[in-house]
């Protein structure tokens, strides 16, 4: 099942350059897509990252270390891949 995991630029750099390049996270984190939308005013702009459960458990063991405000995201796609 693909996932697909949005968080903010910084984030995704700090997380890009501190996942080792042989993690199969890397691929994932490497195949991120920028985006950029508004809703009702407020503008987002981030990287969604498509990635399986695997990949996402690694991204969320790598963020508790480089950037752990984007636990609660990571635990929301967690969830949200083990109920679909």
């Amino acid at each position: 099942m693909e996932i697909f995991l949005k968080i903010a630029p910084r984030a995704y750099d700090r997380l890009r350059s501190y996942v080792p390049a042989d993690s199969p996270a890397h691929e994932a984190i490497e195949k991120a897509t920028r985006i950029d939308h508004a809703v009702e005013g407020v503008v987002f702009a981030g990287y969604s990252i498509p990635c399986n459960e695997q990949q996402l458990r690694i991204i969320f063991e790598s963020a508790k270390q480089c950037c752990p405000e984007i636990i609660p995201d990571v635990e929301r796609a967690l969830m949200h891949a083990r109920s679909a």
